[in-house]
């Protein structure tokens, strides 16, 4: 019996920590996402631009908390054709279109999104950031701490959109 549960705890703690987690350099996974306005976004889609992601759901404190300073930096970037700022979200379709009636996010809001969250995020830790480069790879994640911090996300996105090779 002792080594019948001390498999079941190898098997679930191997299963657990060998979930996909990608670095720094990576490329981004294939993905598709539905976007309130109707859009659809995938990878091909993002390539030749440097991409913010924010994963998230609407009953996620930590996730509302900065998305004054999110909005500041769309609008820092706006006259910018090469940046895109997307917030795939877990909740459905109904629940974003009523909180961004009371919430300006200026994100471009995907919804339904467990399936590209499990990708990206597979230990499930919201929110999540991401920046992607012009050639479809990941420059900065922040995925795994729920103590997300909004300097390095910025510095990471002035970073890369500097690169003279990007």
């Amino acid at each position: 019996m002792k080594y019948y549960i001390l498999g079941i705890v190898l098997f679930i703690t191997t299963s657990v920590f060998s979930q996909e987690n990608f670095k720094v350099g990576d490329n981004v996974p294939q993905f598709k996402l539905w976007l309130t306005n109707g859009e659809r976004l995938t990878k091909n889609d993002i390539l030749n631009k440097v991409v913010v992601f924010k994963f998230w759901f609407t009953s996620c404190l930590p996730c509302l908390v900065d998305i004054h300073l999110l909005n500041d930096l769309v609008d820092h970037y706006k006259n910018r054709n090469d940046v895109l700022f997307v917030a795939p979200a877990l909740d459905r379709k109904d629940i974003i279109k009523e909180f961004h009636k009371n919430t300006l996010f200026k994100f471009k809001t995907a919804y339904s999104t467990m399936d590209v969250s499990e990708v990206f995020n597979p230990l499930q830790v919201y929110p999540s950031y991401f920046v992607v480069d012009k050639k479809g790879k990941f420059y900065y994640i922040d995925s795994g701490t729920k103590q997300s911090n909004f300097n390095k996300l910025k510095n990471a996105l002035e970073e890369v959109l500097d690169k003279k090779d990007n």
